[in-house]
């Protein structure tokens, strides 16, 4: 098959307000085209180091280079990042914003989707009513081939070209064309709960408010997490789900499920021999995911163990019920997700 790709890049925006406080924000943005993409190298090159930064440090505001950025084409997209990490989400606990008019200035109106990050889910933004107008989408943030589509977009275009994908995420009736965003469940996170990581503790909100936002172990500042964050700028109960909410799906990466089945590492060779024979037999780690449980007995037969084929199945079949054990992350720290204990 055919391998389509989109120039983009994620850059680490670095400013400072006029009142002196400095904002680290990180921002994806995606190009048209090549030619665009070394316009836009050449636009931010003299306020960042583009030889030694793998995520661009770029000196400038958002809403200035928003705003530079669609001078040198109409139809760039400039997406909020993991919008609600503490330290570098646009509405991060950590010095972050509380909307996107203060955040981006007069260039909000530009600003057509923002990214949940591994830590959100569609239903805790759905919390936010002044997120209704723009794309909640969702991407692996992968920084190694292993994570790619752990986090994805599924759109319905009519071809695979940029012209369509912009319509698909900025045009007025875009969310005809955003089929489903595929999610971890926000506790797999590494910034789900507030917590502090040195001394292995995780917190509620209340109970972060209960010691004034200071570990009572060592006296020194909680990481308030995206959850606590959320209820803060949140001004809709928890289940309510605006009109024309797009569906999603949670998953776990299929490595991880497969491991969490047998008992083993997600890198041992019992779980990549059983990883392959499932890749081989449906295609691609979402298709599995995705199976029946009897079609995976069915295409495995022959291929491994039938006790192994037997616990895959039931851990897929579990998590598609959203009935696995999940324990929080916090701090940095990814979250913990297993099989009940009676399975």
């Amino acid at each position: 098959e055919s391998i389509f790709f989109v120039p983009t890049v994620e850059v680490n925006n670095i400013f400072e307000l006029p009142a002196g406080k400095k904002r680290r924000v990180h921002t994806l943005v995606v190009l048209p085209d090549l030619e665009t993409a070394r316009r836009f190298s050449a636009l931010i090159s003299p306020v960042s180091k583009l030889g030694s930064d793998g995520r661009p440090w770029v000196r400038m505001s958002l809403e200035r280079m928003t705003e530079a950025a669609l001078e040198l084409h109409p139809k760039i997209l400039i997406i909020p990042a993991h919008i609600w990490t503490p330290w570098f989400g646009v509405f991060g606990a950590k010095g972050g914003f509380s909307s996107l008019k203060e955040a981006f200035g007069e260039q909000a109106k530009n600003i057509h989707a923002i990214e949940t990050g591994l830590s959100s889910d569609p239903p805790m933004n759905w919390r936010c009513s002044w997120l209704d107008g723009v794309r909640i989408l969702s991407f692996s943030d992968a920084h190694s081939p292993d994570n790619l589509a752990r986090e994805a977009s599924e759109f319905e275009i009519e071809r695979m070209d940029y012209e369509f994908l912009w319509k698909a995420i900025a045009a007025p009736d875009a969310h005809n064309h955003l089929v489903r965003t595929l999610e971890f469940f926000p506790q797999e996170g590494k910034y789900f709960a507030d917590g502090h990581r040195e001394c292995g503790l995780r917190l509620t909100a209340d109970e972060t408010k209960a010691h004034g936002g200071k570990c009572p172990k060592c006296g020194k500042k909680i990481t308030r997490g995206v959850l606590g964050r959320i209820d803060l700028l949140a001004d809709r109960a928890e289940g309510i789900k605006p009109a024309g909410a797009t569906p999603f799906t949670h998953l776990v990466p299929l490595r991880t499920l497969i491991g969490m089945a047998l008992g083993q590492g997600a890198k041992t060779q019992k779980v990549e021999r059983a990883y392959d024979a499932l890749i081989t037999a449906f295609g691609n780690e979402i298709a599995a995911l995705e199976a029946k449980p009897q079609e995976i007995g069915k295409k495995m037969a022959g291929k491994i163990e039938p006790a192994v084929s037997k616990k895959i199945s039931n851990a897929i079949s579990l998590m598609q019920q959203e009935k696995l054990e999940l324990k929080a992350g916090y701090d940095g720290q990814y979250g913990e997700v297993g099989l009940p204990k009676n399975e």
